[in-house]
């Protein structure tokens, strides 16, 4: 019995020793949060863990206009991996498919030898699955289709009972979210698209994510999980970990040696159960235990802050600099963990020539902050692979 490598997110490799001036910008990631509004409009949720919603300086955002087409287009001509992200793929009825084309929400790899994961060779569109429920669903998908989308993703919430069956939502701890049973009939109207299409089209893969806290993280429940979406008919389980954005679930994130018992798990099953999909994991599980897995050596050592970053439209544009031909805004903030959104480390500044109108961009890194943030993954203040609960503790956030 062989299952299929287990895929993982890849957001560089170098060593934090590496000075940031040595890296190119081909090896920066850039997640780029076009808009972060939640709603009707977007995702149709309201999940109380979100956050879009528990952070200020992140929340109702947007740049305005198509700029943001005009801020992907630049920092990739300029060589950086980016990936323009809205709160839901199909937000305003599939805005983001439209303007930006094929997109993933991040890379996936597979296998020691550190190769593209099978399931993600195409666009990936990332959805609460609540816009698929509307009546314009087969519209969506059509647009996915025609911009060259190969897989959907969705978030299962939920939990399994010992029949096998998705267990009453009221026990589900986590609320706001899209119940487990409604994305039941999301399955249902992606797999009848794919029906119906099959003549013209291979058909939409699909990828559920499941968020592990002490709710869900026993053996016993990841068994469930498997054995449950084994019968569905989907391509890839990845599981991430919960964290407690806005400090309304401080009980459900799992420490250290949970993420180390949830990794022997993980190979245990990988290596004893038949399985009909791909298995991934997210690296927000850190680095402890992770050996088990015999991934690639910085798998679970994020790169956050050093080749992984986010940029967000700043709250406040503020114009930093005018001449006799450009006015200099200051119209987004780079961040380091694309997690919590935290520490800034730097900007985009909005070049405008004052007579033609004409806009260029500048990314401006702030070098001293992203080395400061290095030092303290070396030296020990932060210890896990990933750091975000090490740094919103230090933050006091």
């Amino acid at each position: 019995m062989i299952n299929k490598p287990i895929a993982y997110d890849f957001h560089g490799d170098s060593s934090l020793c590496k000075p940031f001036t040595q890296i190119k910008p081909e090896d920066i990631h850039i997640y780029l949060d076009v808009d972060t509004h939640i709603g009707s409009k977007t995702c149709g949720q309201a999940c109380k863990h979100c956050w879009f919603v528990n952070y200020d300086h992140i929340k109702q955002l947007k740049f305005l206009d198509d700029e943001g087409i005009f801020i992907s287009q630049y920092l990739k001509s300029e060589g950086y991996q980016v990936y323009p992200r809205y709160t839901d793929s199909f937000a305003y009825d599939g805005e983001l498919m439209r303007h930006y084309g094929v997109a993933r929400a991040r890379t996936y790899f597979e296998g020691e030898e550190s190769s593209s994961g099978l399931t993600m060779n195409s666009g990936e569109a990332w959805t609460s699955g609540r816009p698929l429920l509307n009546k314009n669903s087969t519209a969506l998908l059509n647009t996915a289709k025609d911009y060259g989308y190969g897989t959907i993703t969705l978030t299962f919430h939920g939990l399994i009972n010992e029949e096998g069956h998705i267990d009453n939502i009221q026990n589900y701890p986590i609320k706001g979210v899209l119940p487990g049973t409604e994305l039941m009939r999301v399955l249902q109207v992606i797999k009848n698209y794919n029906q119906e299409n099959k003549t013209e089209f291979s058909g939409f893969r699909i990828g559920i994510g499941i968020t592990i806290g002490s709710h869900n993280h026993s053996k016993d429940m990841i068994e469930r999980y498997l054995m449950f979406f084994n019968r569905l008919g989907i391509d890839t389980l990845r599981f991430n970990k919960f964290f407690d954005h806005g400090k309304k679930h401080p009980h459900l994130e799992i420490n250290h040696h949970q993420s180390a018992d949830f990794y022997l798990n993980i190979k245990h099953f990988h290596e004893s159960l038949p399985l009909n999909f791909q298995l991934g994991i997210s690296e927000d599980f850190g680095s402890f235990g992770i050996e088990a897995l015999a991934l690639p050596t910085s798998v679970g050592t994020c790169q956050a802050g050093k080749q992984l970053f986010a940029i967000i439209p700043a709250r406040n544009v503020k114009i930093t600099h005018q001449d006799n031909e450009y006015t200099y805004e200051d119209i987004g903030d780079i961040v380091g963990c694309v997690n919590v959104f935290e520490p800034y480390v730097g900007s985009l500044t909005r070049i405008t020539h004052i007579q033609s109108g004409n806009k260029t961009y500048k990314v401006n890194f702030d070098h001293q902050a992203i080395n400061e943030l290095a030092t303290k993954r070396l030296n020990g203040t932060f210890k896990n692979g990933c750091f975000s609960r090490e740094l919103m503790n230090q933050l006091g956030k």
